[in-house]
């Protein structure tokens, strides 16, 4: 009997290793189809909301640039609004400097005419000062030749002064005002000091300085206003600065003091201001139509004391001054 042939060995092993490897092959293909089975329900169910993300920016960019062409707009606006700004800034300095060199022109112009008016002022002043002393010697002698007229004939005790020749006053000269029955002092010396010292220091050009008004005081009651002159000496090379002009004003009425208080009290002002007169010191006593009677016991009191005194008769209300023209002070 014929023995059995052996199965061959690596045969059966080849079978079993593609079956293996078919089985493998399988489970990956069932794999792969489940995985892109799932991968395609992600994607049907995510892109629904990837693009509604999408139309919602598409939306907000839609809006950004309008806002974008909106802001442009707006800056366009701004920088044509700044070019006219800047436009109407340029014309409104043209306009300045026009207006400026106006009003520069302006205030020469009343400058000028300040000083003509100023000049005008003082020279009608002056007129109508002398024509209110006129007018007041007049009145007082037409009473003073009625009242002789109709006066009985009388004894009147004569006074006697031991100069009766009148002479002009050329030395140190004390100034007093007799009004409304009360004398005071008027500081001139002192007052001419300050003017002279303002004069110094506020001086400019000569042409500025011609003509001119200025004010100081006030000094014991008094004020001094005067006008400046220039006069050019070109013989000599030099320059005069004066007053041509000056008015003194008090301070306000009833200034002094009495004549009983002047002549009575050993320490009052009238006193004090005659304690350092020198012998050739002249008293001018600026007398008002309502004081001749404290005139005549004043008079009689520094010709007792020795003292040269000259009169100024004032008409009522007119300035105490005095100018380069006037006429100076007569002594008896």
């Amino acid at each position: 009997m014929p023995r059995p042939k052996p199965e061959d060995i690596s045969s059966a092993g080849q079978d079993s290793f593609l079956d293996v490897v078919t089985n493998i092959v399988g489970i990956l293909i069932i794999l792969v189809m489940v995985v892109g089975g799932r991968v395609q329900q992600i994607v049907l169910t995510a892109a629904p909301q990837a693009r509604a993300k999408a139309a919602e920016l598409e939306r907000e960019l839609e809006e950004l640039d309008q806002s974008a062409a909106l802001i442009e707009s707006e800056v366009a606006d701004l920088a044509e609004q700044a070019r006219t700004v800047a436009t109407a800034a340029a014309f409104a300095g043209e306009a300045r400097i026009t207006l400026a060199t106006t009003v520069a022109a302006a205030k020469v112009e009343v400058e000028k005419r300040k000083q003509s008016a100023d000049k005008d002022r003082v020279s009608a002043a002056e007129a109508a000062a002398r024509r209110k002393q006129l007018e007041a010697e007049i009145e007082r002698c037409t009473l003073e030749a009625e009242g002789l007229s109709h006066a009985p004939a009388t004894m009147q005790e004569v006074l006697a002064y031991p100069t009766p020749i009148a002479r002009t006053v050329t030395g140190e000269e004390l100034h007093f005002q007799i009004d409304q029955g009360r004398i005071s002092y008027i500081p001139l010396v002192e007052l001419f000091e300050l003017a002279k010292t303002q004069t110094r220091r506020h001086s400019g050009s000569l042409t500025s300085m011609a003509q001119r008004i200025e004010t100081v005081g006030p000094v014991q009651d008094f004020s001094l206003d005067y006008v400046i002159e220039v006069k050019i000496d070109q013989a000599r090379g030099q320059v005069l600065v004066r007053s041509r002009e000056w008015v003194v004003r008090p301070s306000g009425p009833g200034i002094g003091e009495t004549i009983e208080e002047a002549l009575q009290q050993p320490h009052s002002k009238f006193r004090r201001v005659l304690a350092d007169v020198r012998p050739d010191t002249t008293v001018t006593l600026w007398c008002y139509p309502d004081s001749f009677e404290q005139f005549r016991a004043l008079r009689e009191e520094l010709h007792r004391l020795g003292i040269p005194t000259a009169g100024r008769p004032m008409p009522e209300g007119a300035p105490i001054g005095g100018s380069t023209d006037g006429s100076k002070s007569v002594v008896q």
